[in-house]
């Protein structure tokens, strides 16, 4: 499970990818509340078929069918329990599997001729498919169709229900509900995405915002805690006021945005963003001297390449700093790469008296 990458993903703190697939990672009180739900069912289920004499002569009787329930709760727990631990693909569809199978044993053994039980299906179908994305939306609504569709054949066949109009009333319903929560779903997931992005990414750049970096780094830096190295690029731009006042902020977009890109191409494997203003972040696996001092040449000389066909007067400094050997997190790591930046900057009379030390965590943020 790719849950930490060295690329700019486009939701690099909630998004986590595995194979061609991915999904939402609930929080912790999203995953105690679904699975509190799981029991509120299993529990109303355990009453609501403990009560009657007998139940349709399908598969169970009500002692079977409760032992059924039973086992749906030995396994609810276990996956509890899998998921407090972490969230992958497989559970989640074990978990929704699992779901599926006793909700239609519920309906097919429900002896109401319109069965309040065929509710559970919506449950499962919002409580799954809103938690995790589209893609898991559209495999529970294939499963619920699929379970409603077998839960009704056998209650007709083996059950001896009459099909009446208030089957089909509440067939008709229960599928444009369905469907209705599928469309307003994928418009809610659109929503979702756009929202996700313009909080992460800067919008002249492309590149990851602040807020984009040090959610990537809290993950990549775990890693780093546990052996994992990392290296942390931080450049900026030098006399980028001067293009302003001179040439105006227009131009001045101009350059930061171009320099975003030989930035990040430069970077290679890089997890990049702008930290602020002219300030550029590149999050890379360990990488030495040589291999970073490459970076910062082709960063060089693209740079000057295009300082001269534009006519101006445009380069950018450089630091680096390694996880763990310099620090275990970002704001430790930019601070060492900002003061060897500062200690290589070239001495030009708009930089000569600036503080060789910064603190980068009251710098503005880039909008």
């Amino acid at each position: 499970m790719q849950t930490s990458n060295w690329t700019d993903r486009r939701h690099p703190c909630r998004w986590v990818t595995e194979g061609e697939d991915g999904f939402w990672v609930p929080q912790r009180s999203e995953i105690l509340t679904q699975f509190f739900t799981r029991y509120l069912f299993f529990s109303l289920a355990a009453i609501y078929f403990s009560t009657l004499d007998a139940v349709p002569p399908a598969f169970f009787t009500v002692e079977q069918l409760l032992i059924a329930l039973g086992v749906y709760f030995v396994i609810n727990s276990w996956f509890f329990r899998l998921a407090l631990q972490g969230v992958t693909l497989l559970k989640i569809r074990s978990a929704m599997a699992a779901d599926l199978i006793i909700v239609t044993l519920c309906v097919i053994h429900d002896p109401n001729p319109i069965p309040p039980s065929a509710l559970a299906f919506l449950m499962v179908l919002l409580g799954n498919g809103m938690r995790y994305g589209m893609r898991l939306f559209s495999e529970v609504l294939g499963g619920a169709l699929l379970g409603m569709a077998v839960a009704f054949a056998f209650r007709y066949r083996l059950g001896g229900f009459p099909v009446g109009a208030g089957d089909v009333f509440f067939g008709v319903f229960w599928v444009t509900l369905a469907v209705y929560a599928y469309i307003l779903m994928g418009h809610i997931e659109g929503q979702r995405r756009q929202l996700d992005y313009r909080s992460r990414f800067d919008t002249l750049t492309g590149l990851l915002n602040r807020h984009g970096l040090l959610a990537a780094s809290e993950q990549i830096f775990d890693c780093a805690g546990r052996g994992a190295p990392a290296t942390v690029l931080f450049a900026d731009l030098d006399q980028f006021k001067a293009i302003n006042d001179r040439y105006g902020h227009g131009v001045g977009d101009r350059v930061l945005a171009e320099f975003a890109q030989i930035f990040s191409e430069s970077a290679e494997m890089g997890v990049c963003g702008r930290w602020g203003g002219d300030e550029f972040v590149a999050l890379l696996p360990e990488r030495d001297v040589a291999a970073v001092q490459q970076i910062f040449d082709r960063i060089e000389a693209r740079m000057a390449a295009w300082s001269r066909s534009n006519g101006l007067p445009i380069a950018a400094s450089l630091g680096v700093a390694h996880a763990p050997r310099d620090g275990h997190d970002l704001m430790t790591l930019l601070s060492v790469a900002d003061m060897r930046l500062y200690q290589s900057k070239p001495q030009r009379p708009d930089t000569a008296g600036t503080t060789v030390y910064r603190t980068l965590a009251h710098e503005p943020e880039a909008s």
